[in-house]
């Protein structure tokens, strides 16, 4: 990942789909790939944007129903009048699958987003077919080292703004092997997308209503639906260990790591992703 690759990503907004909520607000999203495929729904984590996905699932696509949708105050969704509840988020995502008329699908969450696909597949089991989790943002055994994390993420954005946030994350996310061989040009790259992309109310928003939901371990015990839980070897937040632990506690999980990865498995390695969660769906369905 370069930055001459970055500068080639299609995010352009080439359709004007939404969809209104009951208060008004109004989620963007777009729908594309194999129509007559599995349906792949894939929820943003707080720092993208939907467009980008088209950039990542080139293969899915051929065999695959992908529909994507902007977060309630991201990219080109509109913005809450009323504030923000982490509770929006997942009836967010079940409005876009009434919306669309899709009753199962395979979700796939990234990071901060496996916490919203996470209480989803809790409160409407019978809509989730199989679960993926890439980077997961939730601990196996409690809540606290995500909540001091994020803490530290919103002290760097009141005090440092955007620009200070990406600079804490930066060496994070990304893998020791993609930071060095992508130098200060992909650093450049990511951090001038990233402030375009984001807003620090934005970002201050979606930080703090995090923290607004628990790590509790029972939660992953009650999910029955066939889950992934997918993380580069690098991940700063999920350890192998706590990986393959987080997937004992669930009834039917399975775990799995990509080589010279971080936290963003898709950016960095971008068909082992694609090969995972395509084999993933297929496996699943052939269970059935």
């Amino acid at each position: 990942m370069d930055a001459a690759a970055l500068n080639q990503f299609d995010l352009n907004y080439n359709a004007t789909a939404r969809i209104r909520c009951d208060d008004g607000t109004e989620l963007y999203y777009e729908q594309y790939g194999n129509a007559d495929g599995p349906p792949l729904t894939i929820v943003n984590n707080f720092f993208i944007i939907a467009t980008l996905w088209r950039n990542f699932t080139k293969t899915l696509a051929r065999d695959h129903s992908i529909l994507s949708f902007d977060l309630r105050n991201q990219g080109a969704s509109s913005r809450s009048e009323s504030g923000l509840a982490f509770e929006s988020l997942v009836e967010d995502l079940k409005l876009v699958l009434d919306a669309r008329g899709i009753e199962r699908t395979f979700l796939l969450g990234t990071s901060t987003s496996t916490l919203i696909c996470r209480d989803f597949t809790l409160k409407y089991p019978e809509r989730v077919q199989g679960l993926i989790m890439v980077g997961p943002l939730f601990c196996p055994y409690g809540s606290r080292r995500r909540r001091y994390l994020t803490r530290s993420w919103l002290h760097a954005l009141e005090t440092s703004g955007v620009q200070g946030l990406f600079n804490m994350i930066y060496p994070l996310v990304y893998s020791d092997r993609t930071i060095e061989s992508g130098g200060s040009a992909t650093y450049l790259t990511l951090r001038d997308r990233f402030m375009a992309l984001n807003s620090y109310e934005q970002l201050r928003l979606f930080l703090n209503v995090s923290l607004s939901t628990d790590d509790a371990p029972d939660k992953l015990t009650r999910i029955e639906a066939p889950t992934l839980l997918l993380a580069g070897d690098g991940d700063f937040f999920m350890s192998s260990s706590s990986l393959e632990a987080a997937a004992k506690l669930l009834r039917n999980g399975r775990a799995r790591t990509i080589p010279f990865a971080g936290h963003v498995p898709y950016f960095e390695a971008t068909p082992a992703f694609e090969k995972w969660v395509g084999g993933f769906v297929a496996d699943t369905q052939g269970r059935k």
